[in-house]
């Protein structure tokens, strides 16, 4: 019931910030490193006080997977539309996830092929197909930062805040090496302080589930966002969502994780 509880508000936490990236318009490695840079005194105030082990590098490894994944997320958003994007970026990742983290089982690749086929159902316009394509990229890059997330949490042991400390730190670094134009990026500051906020939370509640239950009950129960995604893209976005094609994506990945 723990896990649930914080399932759910990382859930909500995760699409109202997806929801906010795609009506600001806005994206590219400065608004990433924008929303990273207002949380960078925490993380590092975290990393003075914080216990810092010898897998500190895992933070890193890290921060390269969620960097990845937060560009090609907002180049999704940029392209496509929020209902069909969302469902299959969230959709898709956990049965990833099920997959590599279960032994292999007939059950699992019938999920599998659910998903995919709920993804085929939800057929946007030839206009935005290439944002199917960066959809499903976005869900590779959930799948790899939750497996490895995980590896860090349960095998390293690493001190939870610690870690997302070192992810935030080694993004800023990294990222300030590559804008160029600061001063443009800064003015985006209204769009990006609720993301910045509303982003670390939901990865660190997902974090802190991990704590209470395995890495496959956590992957099936962010499918909580797939939902959430579909009713804000229709009523905030008035978007029309197909959802025949989200009833089949989650069964997919319901399926897979039983």
């Amino acid at each position: 019931m723990i896990a649930l509880g914080l399932l759910t508000a990382s859930a909500c936490c995760h699409a109202a910030w997806n929801l906010l990236l795609k009506r600001s318009g806005l994206g590219g490695p400065a608004f990433v490193w924008l929303c990273g840079l207002f949380t960078l005194p925490v993380s590092i105030v975290l990393l003075v006080r914080g216990s810092l082990t010898p897998a500190w590098w895992a933070g890193v490894v890290s921060m390269a997977l969620h960097t990845t994944y937060a560009v090609t997320l907002q180049k999704a958003y940029a392209l496509g539309e929020f209902s069909t994007v969302y469902p299959i970026s969230r959709g898709t990742a956990p049965a990833l996830v099920a997959i590599a983290a279960m032994p292999p089982h007939p059950q699992v690749y019938v999920g599998a092929a659910l998903v995919l086929t709920g993804v085929l159902i939800l057929d946007p316009p030839r206009s935005q197909r290439r944002s199917v394509a960066l959809g499903l990229a976005v869900a590779g890059c959930t799948a790899a930062y939750t497996l490895w997330d995980a590896f860090a949490v349960e095998s390293l042991q690493v001190d939870l805040l610690s870690y997302l400390a070192v992810a935030n730190v080694a993004q800023i670094v990294v990222l300030s090496t590559i804008v160029r134009d600061v001063r443009g990026a800064v003015r985006h500051w209204r769009a990006a302080v609720p993301i910045a906020v509303l982003m670390p939370a939901s990865y660190g509640l997902v974090l802190l589930a991990l704590s209470f239950a395995s890495v496959g009950t956590v992957a099936v129960g962010r499918t909580l966002n797939v939902v959430l995604g579909a009713l804000l893209g229709a009523v905030v976005l008035r978007e029309r969502p197909r959802v025949a094609g989200l009833v089949v994506v989650v069964a997919g990945v319901l399926l897979v994780s039983v």
